[in-house]
C-alpha cells in the first residue's frame, strides 16, 4: 500500500512512521520538511505526493486542512485527517460534502477516541450506570512553552494565520464531550488571551453547552497552565465519574458504594490505534471510529463558542 502524507511537522512525522512501520510506502510533502523520518518519499508537490496513492493523510497546518482534504478526495483518494477538520464550519462542510458525493473513506484522527479512559466513559453512560446524565465536564491545561518544540512563537498552536488557538489546539475535548454527551443545542462562552504568552491567538476558553437532552456541559481549556492536566466529568442522577488524566483513573462514586477502574495507557498507542482505524476502513470499505460528519460537528460547537464569546450572547445550534 502506498499512502501520501501531506505535512511533517510533529503530527505528520509521527503518522509517517506509523505508516512505515505497518510496512506503507510513504510519500511525503511540506514546503520546509524538519527531519523526515528515515524511508519516506519526499515529493516536491502535494499534486505529485498523491500520485499513485491508495489513501493520504492530511497533516499540515489547520488552514491547510480543507484544501488538502479535497486535493485528495477530487481523486477519490481516502483521507484521514488531522483535528481539526478545518478552521471553520464552512470549509469542514465541503470536505463532507465531497467525499459523500465521491463514496470515499474519510475520518478524522481524534486518537483519544481510541483511549481507554473514553472507552470506558462511554460504556458507563450508555449501559445505565450513571443515570440520567445531568452534567458533563472537560478540561485541558499546559503551558505552551513546555507543549510545542522549539520556538513556541512559531508553531501553528501560536499563529491565527495558521489556525491556531487553545479552541482547535485541544479540539479534542469538544470532541470528547460531544460523544459522551451527544448534540448541542445552545452554547454561551467566553475566550481571551489573558497570559503573557507572544501569541496572537485566545490562550484561555470557557463555556456553557446546553446538550439536546438537557444535560449541561462545561468546557475549560488553557495555553498557560504549568503542569499538565487533562480530565472529564459525568454527573448523572446514579453516580458520578471522574476521569483523571495523570492518575490513570476513572473513580465512580455513587450514594452507597465508590470504585476505581484503571485506564493507564500509553497515549502513543492511540495514534497507532487511528492508522491502525483508518487502513482497516479503507480496506474493508467499513466506517471509521471518527467520521468526517463528527469532525464537523466538533468545528461547528468550536465557532459557535467563538462567536458566543465576541458577541457576548447565547449561540443557537438547534435545528
Amino acid at each position: 500500500m502506498k499512502v501520501a502524507v501531506l505535512g511533517l511537522g510533529s503530527a505528520g512525522r509521527r503518522h509517517a512512521r506509523n505508516l512505515l512501520a505497518r510496512s506503507v510506502t510513504v510519500t511525503a510533502y511540506d514546503p520546509a520538511p524538519t527531519d523526515p523520518p528515515e524511508g519516506v518519499i519526499l515529493a516536491n508537490g502535494v499534486e505529485s505526493a498523491l500520485d499513485g496513492v491508495q489513501a493520504a493523510v492530511i497533516a499540515s497546518p489547520n488552514t491547510e486542512h480543507a484544501a488538502h482534504a479535497m486535493a485528495a478526495l477530487e481523486r477519490g483518494i481516502p483521507v484521514l485527517v488531522e483535528k481539526p477538520l478545518a478552521v471553520d464550519a464552512d470549509s469542514a462542510q465541503e470536505i463532507v460534502r465531497m467525499a459523500a458525493e465521491r463514496h470515499v473513506s474519510a475520518a478524522v484522527a481524534m486518537n483519544l477516541r481510541f483511549h481507554p479512559a473514553l472507552l470506558a466513559l462511554r460504556e458507563l453512560h450508555e449501559s445505565g450506570v450513571l443515570g440520567r446524565l445531568h452534567l458533563a465536564q472537560v478540561s485541558f491545561g499546559y503551558d505552551l512553552r513546555r507543549w510545542r518544540e522549539g520556538d513556541y512563537r512559531q508553531s501553528y498552536s501560536a499563529r491565527s494565520d495558521l489556525g491556531g488557538g487553545i479552541l482547535l489546539d485541544a479540539i479534542h475535548e469538544i470532541d470528547e464531550i460531544l460523544w459522551l454527551a451527544g448534540p448541542v443545542d445552545e452554547v454561551s462562552a467566553e475566550c481571551t488571551h489573558a497570559s503573557g504568552l507572544e501569541i496572537d491567538v485566545e490562550d484561555l476558553a470557557v463555556a456553557l453547552l446546553r446538550f439536546r437532552t438537557g444535560a449541561l456541559g462545561l468546557v475549560d481549556l488553557n495555553y498557560f497552565e504549568a503542569s499538565y492536566r487533562r480530565g472529564c466529568l459525568l454527573v448523572g442522577d446514579e453516580a458520578t465519574a471522574r476521569w483523571d488524566w495523570m492518575a490513570g483513573t476513572i473513580t465512580v462514586d455513587a450514594i452507597s458504594s465508590s470504585h476505581t477502574i484503571d485506564v493507564a495507557a500509553d497515549v502513543h498507542d492511540t495514534y497507532e490505534a487511528v492508522i491502525d482505524d483508518f487502513l482497516g476502513a479503507v480496506g474493508a470499505g467499513r466506517p471509521p471510529r471518527t467520521s468526517l460528519a463528527e469532525g464537523l460537528a466538533a468545528v461547528r460547537v468550536c465557532e459557535a463558542i467563538k462567536l458566543a464569546a465576541s458577541s457576548g450572547r447565547r449561540v443557537s445550534l438547534a435545528g
